[in-house]
């Protein structure tokens, strides 16, 4: 299986998310096919052909997608992940629960489904401390369960 994990981070929180779910995916998936991390701003359409699973994150902006990743998702064509598997995740300060509706991973997961994607599994919230963290301790191996429970699913 080849893996294509996006991110986008402003103070490193959400790379270090990353890239413990592509360490988890290596560990569990072995040898079989790739992965690869990549930043949103590297991203092209074609980084995406080969991918059989994208799981991509951002940090939560204003209970939305930060503004430097929407011209990423916007460049792609339409139904550019038809078939393929993706997860989107976030991470974000500890919100209310009425707010914690409002985070960037549901949003990105919507992103992703309307180019054609299918979910693996539902978005992820990954919590730092304050606005800009770090992360709270136990996100890491939080991160560490999402990821095994997204290869759990695709079998």
């Amino acid at each position: 299986m080849n893996v294509l994990i996006v991110y986008f981070s402003k103070f490193g929180n959400t790379q270090l998310v990353a890239e413990k779910i592509a360490e988890t995916i290596v560990a569990t998936n072995g040898k079989d096919g790739s992965v690869r991390v990549i930043s949103s701003d590297q991203l092209v359409a074609v980084d995406l052909e080969s991918a059989d699973l994208v799981v991509m994150g951002t940090p939560t902006h204003q209970m939305n997608l930060p503004e430097a990743v929407r011209p990423a998702m916007d460049r792609l064509p339409q139904k550019v992940l038809q078939g393929k598997a993706v997860a989107a995740f976030d991470t974000s300060y500890k919100m209310s629960a009425f707010l914690a509706r409002f985070t960037a991973a549901k949003k990105l997961n919507k992103k992703l489904r309307k180019l054609g994607g299918k979910q693996v599994v539902p978005p992820e919230t990954f919590h730092v401390v304050d606005r800009e963290g770090p992360l709270y301790q136990g996100e890491l191996e939080h991160a560490q369960t999402w990821a095994g429970g997204i290869i759990g699913r695709l079998g």
